[in-house]
């Protein structure tokens, strides 16, 4: 039996574990210690590509990251709010989280990079993750990390425990801001970092903000003669919210002003901007387009006319796509969403830098 379990299984918390490529020592702790239901809600053990890409939503460029465990976090943490109701109407003193862990330790072939492992934690206050290195056979490596995930829930869940871990993690530690929580929670769906009308918006992850961001919407502005602001959603389709580091490292690339919201899809956006222009690039018209986007061509049909009945327009930049320049005139659109589009031709704007290479530099 582990005492550092029984104090979490005593302790006001209860959460997700997702938990890949090491860490396993951690379940075994929790579920062999009497009391594991007090605490765990579930564990998963995300292993296969697949597994993983199916609880963030999408392939992660690296599977063993910070950024890829953050976000195996919040969806860990998202899948804790979920269970926990029926639980919390049992025992209302209780509060959620997730955590997540991926790791690169010691195996029976030849490891490219260095033995790592990531770990990271969600709670509603609070984005916390740690980085570390190791050099010793599997079991050392796993025992020191099993350590690391403990020191990590001592700290962030503030569970009165003493650990002690082989070398100093790197750890981010980032608190929630109130909008931020309310977003998060669902409390609230915009939050600006400045006044703005919300007229005119070019949205986008912005993973990372470039010069074509930023250059397009300076023309978005003199086409409309509107000040332009940047919208930022926290949430995407199928994928986990952007955690509080996620958030905060984003917003701070930013001069103008910025809607952070909680509205993933453009009839959502339309729905609380209502008679906005959006500056986007052909690559999102494109799907705008899509029946696939919709649970039908009907539905897609019955949006596009929403879109148009809430005043919705499109600016559409040209973008690099499988190495052809593309603009507006270049695609085949259904006349009502064409109806709302206006071009920016190309000899006015033709950058082909995108977000995902500069990831890929970077």
């Amino acid at each position: 039996m582990s005492e550092r379990a029984q104090t979490l299984h005593n302790s006001a918390w209860h959460g997700v574990f997702y938990l890949t490529g090491g860490g396993s020592l951690l379940l075994a702790d929790l579920l062999t210690t009497p009391g594991a239901s007090a605490s765990v809600l579930e564990a998963q053990v995300p292993y296969a590509h697949a597994a993983l890409a199916d609880l963030l939503g999408r392939t992660p460029e690296q599977a063993c990251s910070d950024a890829t465990t953050r976000a195996l976090a919040m969806a860990a943490f998202q899948r804790a709010r979920e269970l926990a109701t029926q639980a919390d109407a049992r025992d209302s003193n209780k509060r959620v989280f997730g955590m997540a862990c991926t790791a690169s330790l010691a195996t029976d072939r030849q490891k490219r990079g260095e033995h790592r492992a990531h770990v990271a934690l969600q709670t509603e206050q609070v984005t916390y993750s740690a980085h570390l290195t190791f050099d010793g056979d599997r079991e050392t490596e796993e025992r020191e990390l099993l350590d690391l995930l403990w020191h990590a829930m001592a700290r962030t869940l503030d569970l009165p425990l003493e650990v002690t871990v082989p070398a100093r993690p790197m750890v981010a530690h980032t608190e929630a801001q109130r909008h931020w929580r309310d977003l998060i929670l669902g409390e609230a769906l915009v939050w600006p970092s400045a006044d703005h009308d919300g007229l005119l918006l070019l949205p986008g992850a912005f993973n990372p903000l470039h010069h074509a961001h930023e250059r397009m919407l300076e023309i978005a502005e003199a086409m409309t003669q509107r000040a332009g602001a940047f919208e930022l959603s926290i949430v995407n389709v199928d994928k986990p919210l952007l955690d509080y580091t996620e958030i905060d490292a984003r917003l701070k690339q930013f001069q103008k002003p910025v809607w952070l919201t909680r509205l993933p899809t453009f009839i959502a956006k339309a729905r609380h901007f209502q008679g906005t222009t959006f500056a986007v690039g052909v690559d999102t018209i494109i799907r705008t387009a899509e029946p696939d986007y919709y649970d039908s061509l009907l539905a897609r049909d019955a949006a596009l006319r929403e879109l148009a009945d809430l005043g919705t327009r499109f600016i559409v930049f040209g973008r690099d796509m499988d190495g052809n320049f593309q603009g507006l005139s270049d695609l085949q659109l259904p006349d009502e969403l064409r109806a709302l589009c206006a071009e920016v031709p190309k000899a006015v704007f033709r950058e082909t830098v995108s977000s995902t290479e500069l990831r890929a530099k970077r």
